[in-house]
């Protein structure tokens, strides 16, 4: 099987998404029923060093470039299914990808983006990603999805079809297994200046990760108990987290980290009475396993993805629900056979958790989506010279995202040179004028005091000329380190 992974995300700094990318495909590279290997990944892209020697890196700037590969003259060098990983939205464009596919592949991790308009610039922004991602879900021959959960969201949310939902459940990062020593965890906390006892979030504080119960219940324990919040506080919107805590009187209570590396965060995980997970929305949910792992108890909330991942190794409570997580909070900290059980129960529950399997799953995904698109009449451009025609003309369209950036420069300089002259023209028949009557007019009475400057008047605070000028010479040494 020859398959083109969409890999872009590689670029950015290592989150969520970009995890998954890494892990699963180093997973896939050592399937033997892939025969070739394809990674879709940024000019410029640093690769990573985990990254597949088998796997053969395909440097693209823009769309067209990887249309240009699934739509390849040669039959034989058009890969047999590409796997779109994640949802892009930088482009309508990306929606021809999956039909020019002789098989697609999309990738769902969650729809939250979808439930939630408060998280975009305005409304135009999020009907516009809305749509982009129904019709992706919809132009694709399978779906692949990280938990039941998701297959579910699949049809009630993104409108799509839950039966070409296949499921690969995630794993833990491999680096994260391996737990530090007492000095080291000892060493890092200190450097963190996490306090003795302390309970531990991950997360920014978007409001569907419902740090807000958390912090409830701690305000109902007998005594504050410190949280360290592994994340950045970034709504601001209604109900924002500092005006929370200031009507808690918690402020001092709480503590955020940012910029950590995997170290930190197992240093975090082994030295924490627990993870406490309140979110009510999770495609998958990886921190409970990843605190499983290294043998962290884990509050977590009942809701969407989190039931099915954590199983019985959880302390699990209603999404929400502030007075029983304040209950598990007491549990905990007292410690005892229970809290013993739990953690046991725990490490055996991650490990049935594992990449390999998740690729496998993944490549079993790839089949059925060669199967689909064998059973579906789809417009192929092997089967269809028009569509074909349209595929191969935005394939080799000169009007890549530079070539569009550079005529709207040279459209924005135009309007400069324009207004340039109108100023010019305006400063002639200001001197004719002046002349014409040497005698400024007397201001009315009330007007404000204008002193006179040094400044040109025929020069501008703002020049566009100068701003495109540096725009252009910034992609010019992106181009050329590319």
């Amino acid at each position: 099987m020859h398959v083109l992974f969409d890999a872009r995300l590689l670029h950015r700094p290592l989150s969520g998404l970009e995890r998954v990318q890494r892990n699963l495909l180093r997973e896939i590279a050592r399937l033997p029923g892939i025969t070739r290997l394809r990674v879709v990944v940024m000019h410029g892209t640093a690769l990573p060093a985990s990254f597949p020697e088998r796997a053969e890196p395909v440097f693209v700037r823009s769309t067209e470039d990887i249309l240009r590969v699934l739509i390849d003259p040669d039959p034989s060098q058009q890969p047999d299914v590409y796997h779109l990983t994640w949802f892009p939205d930088r482009t309508p464009r990306d929606l021809w990808l999956p039909v020019a596919a002789k098989a697609s592949v999309v990738e769902v991790h969650d729809a939250i983006l979808n439930r939630h308009p408060e998280y975009h610039p305005d409304q135009n922004c999020w009907a516009w990603y809305h749509s982009f991602v129904q019709a992706l879900v919809r132009s694709c021959d399978r779906l692949l999805c990280h938990s039941q959960s998701v297959v579910r969201e699949v049809a009630d949310v993104l409108d799509g079809d839950p039966r070409i939902a296949d499921v690969a459940p995630l794993a833990v990062e491999p680096t994260l297994r391996q737990p530090l020593s007492k000095v080291e965890v000892s060493e890092r906390l200190r450097r963190l200046r996490a306090p003795a006892r302390f309970f531990l979030a991950v997360g920014k504080d978007y409001p569907h990760k419902d740090h807000a119960t958390m912090f409830r219940a701690i305000a109902r324990l007998p005594q504050r108990i410190p949280v360290l919040c592994a994340g950045s506080q970034v709504w601001h919107g209604p109900e924002s987290t500092r005006e929370l805590l200031r009507q808690l009187g918690m402020t001092d209570d709480v503590h955020w980290v940012e910029g950590l590396d995997d170290e930190d965060i197992k240093a975090l995980l082994q030295g924490c009475t627990a993870l406490v997970y309140p979110s009510r929305e999770e495609g998958f949910g990886l921190p409970p396993i990843e605190a499983m792992a290294l043998g962290a108890p884990v509050l977590a909330s009942a809701a969407m993805s989190i039931p099915e991942v954590c199983g019985d190794a959880a302390f699990l409570f209603q999404p929400g629900d502030d007075a029983e997580l304040a209950r598990l909070m007491q549990v905990v900290l007292a410690g005892g056979p229970e809290v013993e059980k739990m953690v046991a129960r725990g490490r055996q529950r991650e490990a049935t958790f594992s990449w390999r399997r998740c690729a496998e799953r993944t490549f079993a995904c790839y089949q059925n989506a060669i199967e689909s698109s064998h059973r579906k009449a789809r417009p192929r451009p092997a089967l269809s010279k028009p569509f074909a025609r349209i595929l191969s003309v935005l394939a080799n369209s000169p009007f890549s995202a530079e070539r569009e950036l550079a005529a709207w420069q040279e459209r924005c300089l135009s309007v400069e040179h324009t207004l340039g002259e109108l100023r010019a023209e305006f400063a002639k028949v200001a001197g004719r004028a002046a002349a014409q009557s040497p005698m400024p007019p007397a201001p009315e009475p009330g007007a404000p005091i204008v002193e006179a400057t040094n400044a040109e008047p025929d020069r501008p605070r703002f020049s566009l000329r100068r701003r495109m000028r540096k725009i252009r010479d910034g992609i010019k040494k992106r181009l050329t380190k590319g």
